[in-house]
């Protein structure tokens, strides 16, 4: 497997020295000082030494079980998204959405077939909404990208589209769906989520939609409006008081996110940061386990790889994001990968996938451990990063 970004570090002539000293902190070694005086010179390399053994004092790195390289690894997903941007109808497209303009229906009916018409729709709400993304632009590229790869991936059904369109429509729920304040202003407005998707979404892949929707950042985007409005903290207190308020409304397609969110936030621990944490945990802990869940409960893998692809997608333009939000994307795609390999799936296509997220995750965080050691100046301060940067990535350089 190639990831761009490692190779774009080996050409630097000091990447083989970087590389070894990662492996030895890794591994709960200190590196020793010519391997560092070759990477920061004789000046330096004293003092980066210290730094390193007074961290691994604490760190108890010795014991854990280095995840593996695996060179050989699949990458259908990568080769897949190059590939159909070679494709003529798809640039066509594509261009289209960039210059925030709404493609054709004959266009889009080549990779979306008789959905063409809603998958139209949705990327008109994407352009009338102007909605971007990190790096400014639109946020219906990556819808575009993520249903092309599985259209390209050949995931459809024969002579189907169905596979494709869900993916190109998994986050336009989230994305394109303002929940608003019930009538009596004790709720919300659980009507105007089933008239949303009855418009938009065709009835035949709603449900593949919907276990692709994140309906806890949703529910969560509906509190943290409210609680702005009315000029409350976005507590961990206030948002369960708000859940409760929902729960007793007892909105039909809603209720059972709102449960399941009450009963986990209750159990977390969260004194910083709450609603970071909040929506973590309930990325983590709900979320992911119920794509996965549906997916074993109805014996389809294809909704949890659509999830893949798009988790694949946005590790590919990650570098517009900031240092956290890096991290807890490559975080999320060890995830996927992690938990995919629990359902312990004989189907070779789906298992290829998983192996190709999984060393795509380590790929990447190599990528920003090494990317850190390399700089020439301000040493000192890169290798502490380095090494706080590590712990937030345990679960992606450690098997345990």
């Amino acid at each position: 497997m190639i990831n761009s970004d490692i190779e774009l570090l080996k050409t630097q002539k000091s990447f083989k020295t970087a590389f070894s000293i990662l492996q030895d902190i890794l591994n709960g070694r200190c590196p020793d000082l010519p391997l560092l005086e070759k990477l920061y010179g004789g000046k330096k390399s004293k003092i980066i030494q210290s730094i390193i053994k007074e961290y691994l004092v604490g760190a108890e790195l010795k014991n854990r079980i280095v995840r593996a390289t695996n060179d050989d690894a699949p990458m259908e997903i990568a080769l897949a998204r190059r590939e159909v941007e070679n494709d003529v109808n798809y640039q066509k497209i594509h261009a289209s959405i960039l210059l925030n303009n709404v493609p054709e229906v004959k266009a889009l009916e080549i990779f979306y077939g008789e959905y063409a018409p809603y998958v139209r729709k949705i990327l008109g709400l994407y352009s009338q909404m102007n909605l971007k993304r990190k790096c400014e632009i639109s946020a219906s590229s990556h819808l575009n990208r993520v249903g092309a790869c599985v259209f390209q991936l050949k995931m459809n059904d024969t002579g189907k589209y169905n596979y494709s369109s869900t993916a190109v429509m998994h986050d336009s729920i989230e994305d394109l769906l303002l929940l608003t304040t019930s009538k009596d202003g004790k709720g919300i407005d659980a009507d105007k989520y089933n008239a949303f998707i009855e418009e938009y979404i065709p009835e035949d892949i709603q449900n593949g939609v919907k276990i692709l929707t994140n309906h806890y950042n949703l529910i969560i985007s509906f509190i943290t409006g409210k609680l702005k409005e009315e000029d409350k903290a976005f507590s961990r207190k206030n948002i369960l008081l708000e859940l409760h308020s929902i729960e007793k409304q007892k909105p039909v397609e809603l209720i059972k996110y709102v449960k399941k969110m009450i009963e986990l936030i209750s159990k977390i621990d969260a004194e910083e940061n709450e609603l970071d944490t909040i929506k973590w945990e309930c990325y983590k802990n709900l979320y992911l386990e119920g794509i996965a869940h549906s997916t074993i409960l109805k014996d389809d893998h294809r909704i949890y790889e659509i999830k893949g692809v798009d988790l694949s997608d946005n590790s590919h333009g990650k570098g517009s994001l900031s240092i956290d939000a890096r991290i807890r994307n490559i975080n999320k795609n060890l995830m996927w990968g992690i938990k995919g390999y629990t359902m312990q799936s004989s189907w070779k296509p789906f298992n290829d996938h998983i192996e190709e997220v999984v060393q795509d995750a380590l790929f990447s965080a190599e990528f920003i451990i090494l990317n850190d050691l390399l700089k020439p100046d301000s040493s000192m301060d890169f290798m502490m990063s380095t090494l706080l940067k590590i712990e937030k990535l345990e679960n992606v350089f450690f098997v345990k």
